[in-house]
């Protein structure tokens, strides 16, 4: 359920009249690195706007869109309207790039003290909220079919995945990171 208020905002912010709180605001009060959210794939327009908001509900630092991933507007050209819309405009204010190859990315992430953390089901998995996240955390999601390439996954420090108990085998990416996003933000307390 969004709140009028939520909506009000949202409406401002598009029109450019809301002014939004940093995205390191957390960071800041809690003297934490921040969070990096690096998107493996991940084609769905909805869901990449949908990183946006509940990277800015954890105050994540930067979002990388590797590969595929549509990104929110490229230089000299007009934003994506799908990615503006579900995003309600947070993409202009988190830190985004794009890098062709994943695996490079996270190489380098790693060169820059980044702990990577892989979103999937696997053998290799730990429960999401049985994973200790240090401070400087990568989390890769990725593509809605066929999720974080295994070449991405063997380079990861670790694999988390969400338990499931019903019927269905998984969750909506966007739903599935924003659990995991709030764990490791909540695990810096």
């Amino acid at each position: 359920m969004v709140s009028s208020l939520s909506m009000s905002f949202a409406r401002e912010l598009r029109k450019g009249n809301a002014v939004p709180r940093s995205p390191n605001k957390v960071t800041d009060e809690v003297g934490q690195p921040s969070i990096v959210l690096v998107l493996d794939d991940v084609y769905d327009t909805f869901n990449v706007g949908g990183m946006y908001r509940v990277g800015d509900a954890v105050g994540v630092s930067h979002i990388y869109h590797c590969g595929g991933t549509p990104m929110p507007a490229s230089r000299g050209e007009p934003p994506n309207p799908k990615i503006a819309r579900s995003s309600v405009g947070l993409y202009q204010y988190i830190p985004y790039s794009h890098a062709e190859n994943t695996l490079e990315l996270i190489t380098q992430l790693k060169h820059e003290g980044y702990h990577i953390v892989s979103l999937e089901q696997d053998e290799r998995s730990t429960p999401y909220n049985h994973y200790n996240y240090p401070p400087k955390t990568a989390l890769v999601v990725g593509n809605e079919t066929f999720g974080v390439k295994k070449d991405v996954m063997d380079a990861s420090d670790g694999i988390v995945e969400l338990p499931m108990y019903g019927i269905n085998k998984s969750v909506n990416v966007v739903v599935a990171t924003g659990i995991v996003l709030y764990q490791i933000r909540t695990s810096f307390r």
